[in-house]
């Protein structure tokens, strides 16, 4: 059983350090996204740039969520 938990533990630990690891650069890409949101009216051709961007970094922050979630981290 040894092997099989000591499996789990580094599954558990390169989970959460992924999660972690891609949180930062994800924060970033999504506060721009709001600055582009808030200038889009000055830059028309800021919104279809937004479009794109922004459901792909809500999906990235769901998936880091659960995969905290399910591994028991922060």
């Amino acid at each position: 059983m040894r092997p099989v938990a000591g499996a789990k533990a580094r599954e558990r630990a390169f989970i959460c350090t992924a999660s972690h690891g891609l949180a930062t650069p994800l924060m970033a890409v999504t506060a721009n996204c709001d600055v582009l949101e808030a200038e889009e009216s000055d830059q028309a051709g800021l919104a279809s740039w937004v479009a794109n961007i922004r459901p792909a970094a809500d999906e990235m922050a769901t998936r880091i969520a659960d995969m905290l979630m399910h591994m028991g981290g922060d």
